[in-house]
């Protein structure tokens, strides 16, 4: 899935307006779409651990809009996705701008979410947090990688294994036999992001919205509860433990015992 145009909240609200009913749009935050993955039953658990992940990136892609889409006509709702992937699912993109989150969502896992990419998203998804020459792999980019589809996510990855970094010579994505999908030179999206750029955007998302992967849109507890070993004298779960030194959790001095 290509994305060609980064869209702005001000140009969203214009957008939505435009083309859908009254009514019919709603803005969710990342954690609502982060507990919309983590619910679909079409996310695999590796998914679903992730829901953080993907919360920040559908609020990166729309601002949560369900009736967010390009100027161009080229990629709708909250996830952005393609006319052609929503025709791999029998939806028009006015069908979909009309669904609710859970809809859209579970959509977007079947025709072009991150089960759907290569080996250079497993790879930058399974190496979040680690430095490659220099460069972190973060979440966002993994995201990122998602969203812009295989090519892309593999001339950037190449570029940071290179030892060159994120891309600076930006080559837009370019649809048509002549265009840079085409020839596979393609390094970015058509607004010239690259999985560096927006994944730091997705990156910022995931981070306001308090979401932590592993509990789905639960922001996690910054305290670690104490675990505490209490002496068990062989009854049963809720019995009294008998007052003898064997059961107490330290030796007792021979004029107490």
């Amino acid at each position: 899935m290509i994305r060609h145009h980064v869209l702005f909240p001000f140009t969203l609200a214009i957008i939505a307006a435009i083309h859908s009913p009254a009514d019919a749009c709603a803005t969710y935050s990342a954690a609502d779409i982060a507990s919309a993955v983590a619910n679909s039953p079409y996310a695999s658990q590796a998914v679903k651990n992730a829901s953080c992940t993907w919360g920040g990136a559908g609020k990166a892609e729309s601002s949560g809009n369900t009736c967010a889409a390009t100027a161009s006509g080229g990629a709708f709702g909250v996830f952005q996705m393609t006319p052609s992937n929503l025709a791999a699912q029998g939806v028009t993109p006015s069908q979909y701008q009309n669904m609710s989150l859970q809809q859209q969502t579970n959509i977007w896992l079947q025709g072009a979410g991150p089960t759907q990419q290569g080996s250079s998203f497993n790879y930058i998804n399974s190496n979040t947090g680690q430095a490659v020459n220099g460069t972190n792999l973060t979440q966002g980019m993994a995201a990122a990688c998602s969203q812009f589809g295989s090519l892309i996510c593999k001339n950037d990855l190449a570029s940071i294994q290179s030892g060159g970094g994120c891309p600076s010579n930006i080559i837009k994505a370019t649809n048509g036999s002549n265009g840079t999908l085409a020839n596979g030179t393609a390094n970015a999206d058509g607004s010239g992001q690259s999985i560096c750029s927006w994944g730091a955007a997705i990156q910022q998302k995931i981070a306001q919205s308090g979401c932590v992967n592993g509990n789905g849109a639960v922001p996690a507890s910054t305290t670690t509860p104490k675990k505490i070993n209490c002496p068990t004298p062989g009854g049963a779960p809720g019995t009294a433990i008998p007052p003898t030194p064997a059961s107490a959790p330290v030796s007792l001095p021979a004029s107490l015992a």
